[in-house]
């Protein structure tokens, strides 16, 4: 069900429980007041018979039925009897049915007040009177004609106006929905004019206050991610392709020349070495990609685990690359379980490993690395005095693939650092690179402290 449809009908349900109910209560309330009024109306009848025919001793005479006669006032099937101390009964203005039913009700009455009842469609009342010492019940009947046909005519108004009411809901409930709805069926159309192709469109955000512009300034910082992520896709392609083209045409090209024109097996040796040589980057740069992969995949299982452990190991792997190049190390801390984060040791140790290689790659001299415990985090600092990095390339660095102007005759493929990156973020980290042209670079990770569970 569409959602104008049903807030349509909530809206139109609600409507109406309050109306009928409403409804419901003037009718009943109405009803109350009628038999209220009705009763009073029987109590004035069967005083003033009391008056009439008790004090002036008219029980035996036609003075009240004449009385009657002129009487406008005179209730629908009215009935007036009257019975003494005995139970017996000494007056009717009518033929009397039901008297046994009567004499039941006079010994409920108190002696000091009244008594209503039904009987059939007749409403009754019963009370006590005093007259010279003797004691009398009088009981007075009727139909309240009147009464029942205004209750039926407001029954039928109610009716009639919940009709009308519930006809004026539906349309009300249906333009009230659109005129809500209204503001998200404009984004919906807005959205489907964005594709892939125009990332850049965005969402009118409105007033930004309400709960709708908080939604088009949700969609829109998605589009920014997204649109963000095409041209980090589009970049990586693009860069991707490029690298893995360039060793395979070189491969290419170095075994067709030896197949046409090498013609001794030193000259079929030398193109071998040379065909090997460029399969090796196409290898490095394979499994590059694949490390990237891995760790952009953020579903591994973190466990606590010892940074020291993590960068003793990077660095004795970069060592036995550069052998004799001098990685001084320096501890900074107070408690040796302040090393411990949670994350992946393999991970932690790759992202080590590939900022002391690019140290160590665009820097002859010693890089020195600095590990220390700063409160809730640790930090891992590597610092070379090598070619460094200018501010153009610093803020693209990171980027899959991308290399600086300062990497020439370097070897490499741009996925280290964009690795790193990524390591980082799966362990909550932050990764700051700082760094001046010809004077070296220094690349500070930190990362969340957590304490040892035992």
């Amino acid at each position: 069900m569409l959602i104008r449809n049903r807030l349509t009908l909530i809206f139109t349900l609600l409507t109406m429980a309050i109306q009928v109910t409403l409804s419901v209560l003037v009718w009943y309330f109405y009803s109350l007041y009628r038999q209220e009024e009705f009763y009073s109306r029987l109590e004035g009848k069967a005083r003033m018979a009391g008056r009439v025919l008790i004090s002036r001793r008219h029980l035996h005479d036609d003075f009240f039925k004449n009385m009657v006669r002129t009487d406008l006032l005179t209730i629908v099937e009215e009935q007036i009897s009257i019975y003494d101390k005995q139970h017996t009964l000494v007056f009717t203005n009518r033929t009397l049915h039901g008297s046994d039913v009567y004499k039941e009700k006079i010994p409920l009455l108190d002696s000091s007040s009244l008594f209503e009842f039904r009987s059939g469609h007749l409403e009754s009342i019963v009370l006590p009177f005093q007259d010279r010492g003797q004691q009398f019940y009088i009981f007075a009947s009727g139909y309240d004609r009147i009464g029942f046909n205004k209750l039926g005519t407001l029954q039928q108004i109610l009716l009639l106006a919940n009709l009308l009411g519930f006809s004026l809901t539906v349309l009300a409930g249906w333009y009230f929905s659109g005129k809500v709805l209204k503001p998200i069926s404009d984004i919906v159309e807005e959205v489907e004019q964005i594709t892939a192709v125009d990332l850049h469109k965005r969402v009118n955000e409105r007033n930004r206050r309400d709960e709708i512009a908080q939604l088009a300034m949700t969609f829109n910082q998605m589009l920014f991610r997204l649109e963000e992520a095409f041209v980090s896709q589009r970049s990586f392609v693009s860069h991707a392709s490029h690298e893995l083209r360039t060793p395979l045409t070189n491969t290419l090209g170095t075994l067709e020349t030896s197949l046409r024109y090498d013609q001794n097996p030193d000259d079929w040796r030398e193109s071998m070495e040379i065909a090997v040589e460029e399969l090796k980057k196409v290898i490095s740069l394979t499994n590059g990609l694949l490390g990237l992969a891995k760790v952009s995949d953020a579903t591994l299982s973190l466990t606590a685990v010892q940074v020291d452990d993590c960068l003793l190991t990077a660095i004795g792997q970069v060592q036995g690359k550069y052998p004799g190049r001098s990685l001084p190390i320096q501890f900074m801390t107070t408690d040796e379980e302040s090393f411990t984060v949670k994350g992946n040791a393999t991970l932690l140790t790759t992202a080590f490993l590939n900022v002391l290689d690019n140290a160590c790659k665009y820097s002859d001299e010693e890089v020195a690395v600095l590990l220390r415990s700063k409160e809730n985090h640790i930090a891992v600092t590597v610092t070379d005095q090598g070619r460094g990095i200018d501010d153009i390339d610093a803020a693209h660095i990171r980027n899959p693939l991308y290399r600086g102007a300062n990497s020439e005759g370097v070897p490499g493929h741009g996925i280290g650092l964009a690795v790193t990156q990524k390591i980082v973020e799966l362990h909550q980290g932050t990764l700051l690179i700082t760094s001046q042209p010809g004077q070296g670079t220094s690349v500070n990770l930190s990362l969340p402290r957590q304490s040892v569970i035992a």
